[in-house]
């Protein structure tokens, strides 16, 4: 079953990467790859997710079932959210170039010598994997981890709390403006906002998010252990380490994301979907064809097609089965009913219903239910209702909440993850150290998105 579930996975992506430059319609095959990797990847997932993706598969069959859907339409909602996969599986090509270049020695070695204090490691932490979640995503976890965990176990004084808070909150301020952050294609795909309309604000509200959360934490901070720079300082002198090339081929990586992307935006190439999927092949071969003559490249390949293609296990069938019931509610009447009462309320609340939109997904994320179904289903509403502000508004408020939700909720899978990683409790780390940031992140993403929709667009 994994090996099926590898294949079928790959051949999502090929058929959303070719699906702008071919005339026919691939809905039906899509569909059908979809429900074999469905069937396949359930025997992958952990036990919360597989929980998740039953309850929403037997939830969409049994309305699909009740108003007697078509065959076609069960094929439309098992392929609705395969392009969020084939994203997923795409991005997990950049850890093959970072695995060959040992671009992890590299980092470690420029952060002991320049970062002499808490203050800077903090800021780095927090940037480095802000930088890395843009093309890694959910893969950015554990590599910032193994590259930093060395360095700052014994040099700072709380390395759980320093650790969880900084990766946290860089890995979630990229979700509001990173090529293929999948909380901001939901934002995109439900309120029809063009990623290049959000990208700017996104930008400028995530380096809010990260200055902020330094001057909150700096309070926090001591000088480093005296004795503990020198010594780890000195772990990697090599040739390989101390060359910056590297670094620069980071950001560069992260800049040619975005403008390849921005290119096929305006070049109207497909859809938000196909233009990541198209900028990710292409910034992440490029990238991989520095190392074609290294002799680990081979070694690194194998891995990702044994391990890399398996992360998406949890997601793929979990996006399928949320495809599903997303389906089943548009065709059963019900988002209608939804929007006439929500409609009656943002009328109530006027202005201050930009308020309500990140509350509830947020709201909802903390009762484990994860913003990728709310801002899906809120998406949807809203942008039918007649409110008092700027679809880009909307949109902004949405990508807020989903990425505040992955800060503050116990079961958001990243938080979950960070726990394990650094040896601390996942509620702790959301709501503990998490929620005086959160909130007042939230008061400034709120007027920040007021005031861009309502002066700038």
């Amino acid at each position: 079953m994994t090996l099926i579930f590898k294949i079928v996975v790959w051949l999502l992506v090929c058929l959303h990467l070719i699906k702008p430059f071919i005339h026919g319609d691939l809905t039906v095959d899509i569909g059908i790859c979809a429900v074999i990797v469905l069937l396949s990847g359930l025997t992958l997932m952990g036990k919360s997710y597989r929980k998740a993706t039953l309850t929403f598969l037997l939830s969409g069959s049994a309305m699909l079932f009740y108003f007697d859907k078509p065959l076609s339409v069960w094929l439309i909602g098992a392929g609705a959210m395969t392009n969020i996969i084939a994203i997923l599986v795409m991005m997990q090509i950049f850890s093959i170039p970072i695995q060959v270049g040992q671009y992890n020695n590299a980092i470690r070695y420029w952060v002991n010598r320049f970062f002499k204090s808490e203050e800077g490691l903090f800021l780095f932490t927090t940037a480095a994997t802000h930088v890395f979640t843009s093309f890694l995503m959910f893969g950015a976890i554990p590599v910032m981890v193994s590259l930093m965990e060395q360095t700052l176990k014994g040099r700072v004084k709380e390395y759980e709390r320093f650790m969880a808070t900084a990766t946290s909150r860089g890995y979630a301020l990229a979700s509001l403006w990173a090529p293929g952050a999948i909380n901001l294609f939901l934002v995109v795909q439900a309120t029809g906002v063009s990623w290049s309309a959000v990208f700017i604000p996104g930008v400028i509200l995530s380096l809010l998010g990260v200055v902020l959360s330094y001057l909150l934490e700096r309070k926090r901070f001591v000088k480093l252990r005296a004795g503990h720079s020198e010594a780890f300082e000195l772990a990697d002198t090599s040739g390989a380490a101390k060359k910056p090339g590297k670094a620069i081929h980071i950001v560069l990586v992260v800049l040619g994301l975005i403008l390849v992307t921005f290119v096929l935006d305006k070049m109207h190439i497909g859809n938000s979907s196909n233009r990541i999927i198209l900028a990710g092949l292409i910034v992440g071969f490029s990238w991989l064809s520095l190392f074609f003559r290294q002799p680990v490249l081979k070694t690194a390949v194998g891995d990702y097609w044994r391990n890399g293609i398996i992360k998406a296990g949890d997601l793929a069938p979990f996006f399928i089965a949320m495809g599903i019931f997303s389906t089943a509610l548009e065709q059963s009447g019900i988002l209608g009913l939804i929007q006439t009462e929500v409609q009656g309320l943002a009328t109530w609340l006027g202005i201050f219903a930009i308020v309500a939109i990140p509350l509830l997904i947020i709201g909802a994320a903390v009762l484990a239910i994860h913003p990728f179904i709310t801002i899906v289903m809120f998406g949807k509403i809203l942008t039918m209702l007649n409110l008092p502000f700027s679809s880009t508004t909307i949109a902004l408020c949405l990508a807020l909440g989903g990425s505040i939700s992955y800060m503050v909720s116990p079961f958001a899978g990243v938080i979950m993850t960070i726990g394990k990683f650094v040896g601390a409790n996942a509620s702790d780390v959301a709501l503990t150290w998490n929620w005086r940031y959160s909130l007042s992140y939230f008061i400034i993403g709120i007027f920040f998105a007021y005031l861009w929709g309502q002066w700038i667009v």
